[in-house]
Order: structure tokens, then C-alpha cells, then sequence
């Protein structure tokens, strides 16, 4: 299958969907990862938010060209068009409630490029999402999530990320699914889905 995770923001992706995306690299499906707001520049450097990233995707096994990012003065149009080619059998964006505009605006564009029937479109949670009850749950090793976000050092000493809030979250939707006190998971709302029995 081709995957494809938008996110606003360098790191978006990997805290809502990173665990189920190195499932996806492992399980041999085609990884793509895109940033709609690459040239956000007020929590670092972008060249160094940049670097963080392709060292995030090279530790999960994803090559250069896996990876799109677009500014944000691309028009909707500019960026839906690009990602349109990949024709995706799965798209995992921003959960459209959210407090970031950015976010926002990124959740717009994915479920765009979801429109197309054959297309699941699932959101996720990167933290500043409201009312997500999430409906789909999968199990990950959070151990290697863990060691892709730490790729991101910029953002966890600026604060951006918070490891243990995000261990937390993927513990506590992990008791939704397993009595295993060890497990994790990341939870996941159904935009569209086709249920094949």
C-alpha cells in the first residue's frame, strides 16, 4: 500500500502517527510524509527543524525522496496537486478540531487529497487537538517511537514536545483496546474508511 501522513509541522507526524507508520516501513508498504508549514520558524532554526527531520526519517527507514515539504505561502492547490500523484490507499492527517491554524489548515489539505473514494482518511491527535475521541486503535512499539522523536531535540528543549505526555496518551489509549499493562498505542478517528469483511 502507499501511506501518506501530512503534517503542519516537522515532528506533527511522527507524534500522531510515528509508532503506526514504522509498522507500515516494517510491513514493506511506500511511506510518504509530508509538511505543509516546512518554513515555520518561531520554535527554532528551520535548516536545524529540517536536519531533525530527515534524521527522523532516515531512522525509520524512509528514503529522501519520501519526503515533501511545502511554505507556508503554498496555496492549497500547489500542495494538494504534488501529493494527489502518490494516490494514497491510506491518509493520516491532523484531527480538523484543533487550537493550532496551521493544523488546521493541514487537515484541510489531507482530506483533500483523501476525497477520492478508495482513499482512508484517518485523523490524529499532535497535541493541540480538541474534542478527539478516537475509534481506531493500533498497537506500537514505543520504544522505536520513542527513538524517532528524540530526532527532535530543537523541540524538546524548546517544549514542543513532551515525551512523557506522549508516552502517556499512547499508554492510556492502549488500556481502550488490551488488559497488557505494557502496551501502547496510538488512537486514531475514522474520517473515511471502506470495512472489507
Amino acid at each position: 500500500m502507499k501511506i501518506l501522513a501530512i503534517g503542519a509541522h516537522f515532528d506533527d507526524v511522527e507524534i500522531g502517527c510515528g509508532g503506526t507508520l514504522l509498522k507500515h516501513v516494517k510491513k514493506g508498504d511506500e511511506v510518504y510524509i509530508a509538511v505543509t508549514s516546512s518554513d515555520e520558524h518561531r520554535t527554532g532554526n528551520i535548516k536545524e527543524r529540517v536536519f531533525e527531520q530527515q534524521a527522523a526519517a532516515e531512522l525509520m527507514g524512509l528514503p529522501d525522496k519520501c519526503l515533501f515539504l511545502f511554505a507556508e505561502t503554498d496555496s492549497d492547490a500547489d500542495i494538494i496537486g504534488p501529493l494527489d500523484l502518490i494516490e494514497p490507499d491510506i491518509v493520516y492527517c491532523h484531527h480538523e478540531q484543533d487550537t493550532h491554524q496551521a493544523h488546521r489548515r493541514s487537515s484541510i489539505v489531507a482530506q483533500a487529497v483523501g476525497r477520492k473514494q478508495h482513499i482512508t482518511t484517518l485523523f490524529y491527535d499532535s497535541g493541540s487537538t480538541y474534542d478527539f475521541h478516537p475509534n481506531v486503535f493500533s498497537l506500537i512499539d514505543y520504544e522505536r517511537k520513542h527513538a524517532v522523536l528524540r530526532c527532535y531535540q530543537s523541540q524538546i528543549i524548546h517544549g514542543a514536545i513532551n515525551l512523557d505526555r506522549v508516552k502517556k496518551k499512547n499508554s492510556f489509549w492502549a488500556t481502550l483496546i488490551t488488559p497488557n499493562p505494557r502496551a501502547y498505542a496510538e488512537g486514531f478517528k475514522v474520517r473515511k474508511l471502506l470495512w472489507e469483511i
